[in-house]
């Protein structure tokens, strides 16, 4: 475990258990209420940015451990047995995709449909997942995605570049949570 993943990962972890405890002490009028500035994810609503967080969470999750698996493919030079050309195609990320794929900041996020410990439940998953960031050796952080693989990914940045960027977006998504229910 190198200082630079224990760090991202303790972020992550972080703001995963902030987000579980506000959403577990929300009732159903609370994740009614608008979410100021987030009214572009779904319906605006308290409910709608917990819920949309919470997925971002667990699609960061599979990207930390897509990322490790294709570095240490990479790493031992073993040929990639389904033939995915470069680092992380799978895990195609763009804003066009978002929308090809039917995921959009307006896809199905309302507060009519979020249930607190189904949230809770999905955070819990992803904080497992995003556990792996602590895993990641310096010569994978290092590493450079290829543009548009997942968000955040230009071709120039490396993987410690895009966690914590996607991080830092996630915090203010919390942030906004946290605003909202004070």
């Amino acid at each position: 475990m190198t200082e630079r993943a224990e760090k991202l990962q303790v972020v992550a972890a972080t703001q995963i258990g902030e987000l579980i405890e506000l959403v577990g002490a929300a009732d159903d009028a609370t994740l009614h209420r608008p979410c100021p500035g987030r009214d572009k994810l779904g319906d605006g609503t308290i409910g709608a940015t917990a819920a949309h967080t919470a997925d971002s969470y667990q699609r960061i999750g599979t990207f930390v451990a897509t990322s490790q698996r294709m570095a240490d493919r990479e790493g031992s030079r073993q040929p990639d047995r389904h033939r995915i050309p470069g680092f992380l195609r799978a895990l195609g990320h763009t804003q066009n995709q978002h929308k090809a794929d039917g995921h959009s900041h307006q896809a199905g996020y309302t507060a009519d449909t979020v249930q607190p410990k189904e949230i809770a439940r999905r955070l819990t998953a992803a904080r497992q997942d995003l556990a792996g960031i602590a895993r990641l050796t310096d010569p994978q952080l290092d590493a450079i995605p290829p543009k548009d693989r997942f968000r955040f990914c230009d071709g120039q940045r490396t993987l410690e570049q895009v966690l914590a960027g996607l991080l830092k977006h996630q915090g203010h998504q919390v942030q906004a949570l946290k605003a909202a229910l004070a």
